[in-house]
């Protein structure tokens, strides 16, 4: 069965049927669910260190993404001495706090801020198909936030994320073809990028000829 206006991931305790194959797992039975910190800016030697912290000046640029490194970086004591900690490689993060709902896959061990939700994959879960997965339901994220002056997806909220899922070997391939049909519409779109500045220097080289005799 095809739903084409499924959205993957639900809070809703009885979801609809998803695609042939695929059923609805509690988010948190299958990846277990971390959150982040930050540590006292009081204390500057607990910061420059070696460990990357990942902040929502990151993410926009992260979105959809590996994440390498960041803007900041911690370092051990500043771990040991706050509610943050070390996630592996292969964490996937999804802000939560004022620029809901973008993700990246930790590339390295990291740490993230309090802005973030991140999830260790079980053997049931791979990583790239979650990310899809959260990014295919950003508009349902985003409505599930509320706050005055910053939106937020509150942890009991997200606490409730079921996800919409096939086999893990199915998940390796669907994953694998997103990536390969997104990383076709980035170079599309470095391409159109190309040809749009071409186009809008036109109009200042026809008056560079124009007015140098060469028209």
């Amino acid at each position: 069965m095809r739903n084409p206006n499924i959205v993957p991931l639900t809070i809703h305790p009885i979801p609809k049927p998803g695609p042939t194959g695929w059923t609805w797992h509690k988010l948190n039975k299958i990846a277990k669910l971390e959150s982040g910190h930050t540590p006292s800016r009081s204390r500057p030697d607990w910061w420059g260190g070696d460990i990357p912290w990942l902040a929502l000046p990151d993410i926009r640029k992260l979105d959809g993404q590996y994440a390498d490194d960041t803007l900041e970086h911690t370092n051990d004591e500043g771990l040991a001495n706050s509610s943050a900690r070390l996630l592996p490689k292969g964490t996937v993060c999804l802000s939560r706090t004022a620029s809901v709902g973008y993700v990246t896959i930790l590339n390295r061990p990291m740490a993230t801020s309090q802005d973030f939700v991140n999830w260790i994959c079980g053997p049931e879960l791979h990583p790239e198909f979650l990310m899809y997965t959260l990014l295919a339901s950003r508009d349902y994220i985003r409505s599930l936030s509320s706050g005055a002056i910053h939106k937020t997806v509150y942890v009991p909220t997200v606490k409730d994320f079921q996800v919409c899922a096939p086999s893990i070997n199915e998940q390796t391939r669907v994953a694998k073809l997103i990536r390969v049909q997104m990383n076709g519409v980035e170079s599309a779109k470095v391409a159109v990028g190309k040809q749009l500045a071409a186009i809008n220097a036109l109009p200042a080289s026809i008056l560079r000829q124009a007015f140098s005799g060469q028209l």
